[in-house]
């Protein structure tokens, strides 16, 4: 592995010396002895003019349509300095001052005036919080900027955060990328082509559209070619447990009318955790042109390959209250070839924090690509066109073999293309007296009389609602999308998590397989979900099952034509309303995929009809104030596990109800320094059960129920100093009483009990002290507060930047109790994390050395996190928290 790293650093001064190349020959000298100031305000305190520039840690789409950079001041005698490249830690980071988003409504709008939960996360912030150094999206990083961001660990392979207990879904540039569900892609994320990204909370707007159920989205902006100057950057990442990334990155202008940019990633990584490894390679480029004046075309793509050990719920099984607090394991193993039963002569024993379940003979490959060109067209000075086409790609396989969980994707892929109109315009209005009642208007006409009609009209009105504008902001066209999913997916064994007993058996002998159940499904089709089949094309020993479900087996073609349209009116300077509709039109044909002689075959088509509508009334009192309402409602699908449907679906998992209601303020205080937002709602959705009923039937989608209140503050009063603090309250529900009493509760994926406690679900009632007792049946109907979830969570982020570049950085997170099964008795009690980060950042380089957990607390998490379909595995996997470790990365930019 290492000389493979070798043979990239190779690629990477390669790079550096093109750099040099072109600097040296193609662009103008200049001079780089400067200092980018906050504000406008040198170290002396004096004010200075202002110049448009690019950072690359703040790009943002104009009102204009095209990705473009806010204003920012500097002095006027020098460029940018190239610090600006990586994302200086003295940045702006107030969302105030990230310039209009479009990735809550596709209208670009200010943060202030948009009518709902939106967090701007530049380059500045994703470096304090350490998120792009670990090379998947970890489950704290985010959180320590935004308290709702508490993710789960997502098998490693999230390409997503999770937001208010559910995993979000993930749009790149506005597009969504629906070749996963649950936020779970099947392969590592990659950092490599992310410049910033806009957090938002709650459902899919009407232009962005959404084809799964989504507490929130991620809208990833991709870096962009620099257009201003020749410029880049080269670093490297060192850290405990196997820690290595390094990359490049450069672009600049061709002319001035074209810029690139090219950006590749490295990575070997290697766990706290036994046989967890990522190596992945990542390529992207950027191109954009601007041929005319009003007409702009951006090209991205993006290349990645990868060899890894999915984190599935394989950490460290046999949760119990003794191994949470005391560090105990429960040891002892079952009847040879069991899955389910009695320990044999069980007994506590200390375990490593870093021990797990992997099978070594585990493991797996990938590579996705993809392509996304947009064109600005603008017709006029009220009129553009936009058209966004992206392509994503695919292909994939893995296995587990202690939990038997193998995928195989011989090549999956979504092709989606969306062509909007935005039109601005303003109603003529006709001069007349504002609305009274009676005691108003007897004061109107006393006054009037003495002042004049107009001077208490334009008071009277400007006084209550604002000055009369009627201007309209109209985003409507029409996207298409076609996705094709060839998938094989076994999981019909995940329930044997419990059997392995990590500290008296060889980890090679953990494998399913060999289980008895397990052996009697091989080829018969009365087997859980139609048996175990051999994976055509993949190694010997890989099976899936035909018929499971959500859980992803299908061979599925569908095409999506969504109408839309977005309006946003501006009655008048303090009261607008945003208003919405899109129609989701789904064709779907699935099939059981080609399988051996004999396999179970299933077929299901349709066409489905799904609307959204939503609608937000903004009231604006003071300049400095914002206080709105929203209501978002739609439909969306109950997708399987790779993004296709399953032949096994039926019409209503096409009409799943997806629901927020919210109301907010916004303050932007102390002279702009200060960004408070606040936010009470409750949203309604669905979460996917990945199982069976006992009639063998896929378990049906269930509704859930989450409400909830949070804060958030920025604040930013020069260039020396940042902090962002969070908390959110959170109450949330699984909805099972919508069943018919006795069907069946939610389930738990342990079948082994477990003493002193039992992991088995009984048909009725808790848990038994002693003795066996029987596993089959269902915990009861009724309603479960969410499991693996704390209702409160707490974070904060301080950065500190002294003039000589000096600075340092403090993060903590704190998170009340995570209750990890439906009866309610094993828990992660409250607890919390503290980490830290000192930082150089001069001109043209750059030093931070990363100190996580430094208290080494003992901190724990749940495998899976509120309402993900993972939820069920909290009670035969949870994962420690990494102790205190290092990390520390250089950079030289130029």
């Amino acid at each position: 592995m290492i000389k493979e790293r070798k043979k990239f650093w190779i690629v990477g001064l390669l790079i550096t010396l093109l750099a040099f190349h072109i600097e040296l020959f193609g662009q103008e000298e200049e001079n780089t002895n400067t200092d980018s100031q906050y504000n406008g305000d040198t170290q002396s305190g004096k004010k200075k003019s202002k110049q448009t520039y690019a950072p690359v840690y703040n790009q943002r789409e104009a009102a204009g349509g095209r990705i473009t950079m806010p204003e920012v001041t500097v002095q006027t005698e020098t460029p940018p300095s190239a610090a600006e490249t990586f994302g200086a830690p003295n940045a702006a980071v107030l969302p105030t001052e990230q310039g209009p988003l479009s990735s809550t409504y596709g209208i670009p709008m200010s943060v202030m005036d948009t009518p709902r939960q939106v967090t701007p996360v530049n380059q500045t912030m994703l470096k304090a919080a350490g998120t792009i150094y670990q090379g998947f999206v970890d489950p704290l990083s985010v959180s320590s900027i935004l308290p709702t961001a508490y993710t789960e660990l997502n098998w490693g392979m999230g390409n997503a955060i999770t937001i208010r207990g559910r995993q979000a879904i993930p749009y790149f540039n506005g597009i969504e990328m629906t070749l996963q569900n649950d936020a779970m892609a099947g392969v590592p994320f990659s950092w490599n082509m992310i410049e910033s990204m806009d957090i938002t909370e709650g459902p899919a707007n009407a232009v962005f559209g959404a084809t799964q159920p989504t507490p929130g989205s991620v809208n990833y902006i991709t870096k962009q070619p620099y257009f201003d100057k020749f410029r880049g950057y080269v670093w490297d990442t060192t850290g405990m447990y196997s820690q290595y990334l390094w990359g490049a990155d450069v672009g600049g202008p061709v002319n001035d009318k074209v810029a690139w940019r090219f950006s590749y990633m490295g990575q070997e990584q290697g766990s706290y955790y036994n046989s967890i490894y990522n190596n992945q390679q990542n390529f992207y480029a950027a191109i954009g042109a601007k041929p005319y004046d009003n007409y702009t075309i951006d090209f991205y793509a993006d290349f990645g390959t990868y060899s890894f050990m999915p984190q599935l719920a394989d950490q460290i099984n046999r949760p119990t209250n003794q191994l949470i607090e005391n560090g105990l394991y429960t040891a002892g193993t079952l009847p040879p070839g069991a899955l389910a039963g009695t320990l044999v002569s069980p007994f506590f024993v200390p375990v490593s924090r870093r021990a797990d379940i992997v099978n070594p003979a585990g493991g797996g490959n990938a590579m996705t690509g993809m392509l996304q060109l947009i064109q600005h067209l603008k017709v006029s000075d009220n009129i553009e066109v936009v058209n966004n086409m992206f392509v994503w790609y695919t292909r994939s396989a893995w296995i587990e073999p202690s939990l038997y969980v193998a995928a195989y994707l011989s090549g999956d892929y979504e092709v989606d293309d969306r062509t909007e109109i935005r039109v601005n315009f303003d109603t003529p209005l006709e001069e007349s007296a504002p609305e009274k009642g009676s005691k108003e208007m007897n004061e109107y006409k006393e006054t009037s009389k003495a002042e004049g009609d107009e001077e208490i009209k334009k008071s009277f009105w400007e006084g209550a609602i604002g000055e009369m504008l009627m201007r309209h902001n109209i985003d409507a066209g029409i996207e298409w999308h076609y996705q094709r999913n060839l998938d094989y997916f076994g999981d019909a064994f995940w329930n044997a998590g419990n059997v392995w007993s990590m500290m008296t058996t060889n980890p090679y002998s953990w494998n399913a397989v060999f289980l008895t159940p397990f052996v009697k499904a091989i080829n018969n089709p009365k087997g859980p979900a139609g048996g175990e089949w051999q994976i055509p094309g993949a190694p010997p020993g890989w099976f899936y099952e035909p018929l499971n479900g959500a859980s992803g087996s299908t061979d599925c073609n569908y095409w999506t034509v969504n109408p839309f349209y977005q309006h946003n009116i501006d009655w008048t300077s303090k009261f607008s309303l945003l208003f919405g509709a899109r129609a989701n039109f789904y064709f779907v044909d699935a099939s059981t995929p080609p399988g051996p002689v004999g396999a179970p075959f299933a077929h299901f088509s349709t066409a489905a009809f799904a609307p959204l509508v939503n609608i937000s009334p903004v009231y604006k009192p003071f300049p400095w104030m914002t206080a709105y309402f929203d209501f978002n409602w739609l439909q969306t699908t109950n997708a399987a596990v790779i993004g296709g449907y399953a032949p096994t679906f039926q019409p209503n998992s096409f009409s799943e109800v997806n629901q927020l209601i919210e109301g907010g303020a916004k303050f932007n205080i102390l002279k702009d320094k200060m960004y408070i937002t606040t936010a009470a709602f409750t949203q309604n959705q669905i979460l996917n059960n990945l199982g069976f009923l006992p009639n063998g039937a896929p378990l049906p989608a269930t509704p859930t129920n989450v409400e909830g209140f949070e804060i958030n503050a920025s604040y930013q009063p020069d260039r020396h100093f940042w902090a962002r603090l969070g908390y959110i309250y959170m109450r949330a529900v699984e909805e099972w009483s919508s069943f018919p009493p006795g069907l069946h509760g939610p389930g738990m994926r342990q079948l082994t009990p477990i003493l002193p406690y039992y992991t088995g679900v009984p048909i009725a009632g808790g848990p038994f002290v002693n003795g066996p007792f029987p596993i089959s049946g269902s915990m009861p109907s009724s309603n479960y507060p969410f499991i693996g979830f704390p209702d409160q969570y707490f974070s904060g982020t301080v950065t500190y930047t002294s003039d000589v570049g000096l600075g340092v950085t403090l993060q903590a997170i704190v998170m009340s109790d995570q209750y990890l099964n439906y009866w309610y008795n094993t828990k992660i009690p409250t607890q919390f994390i503290m980490n830290a980060q000192i930082f150089y950042s001069q001109p043209k380089w750059e030093a931070r050395l990363y100190l996580y957990n430094f208290t080494d607390e003992k901190y724990w998490l749940p495998f899976g996190l509120g309402s993900a379909g993972s939820r069920a595995f909290n009670m035969s996997s949870i994962i420690a928290g990494w102790p205190f470790w290092v990390e520390g990365t250089v950079a030289w930019k130029f």
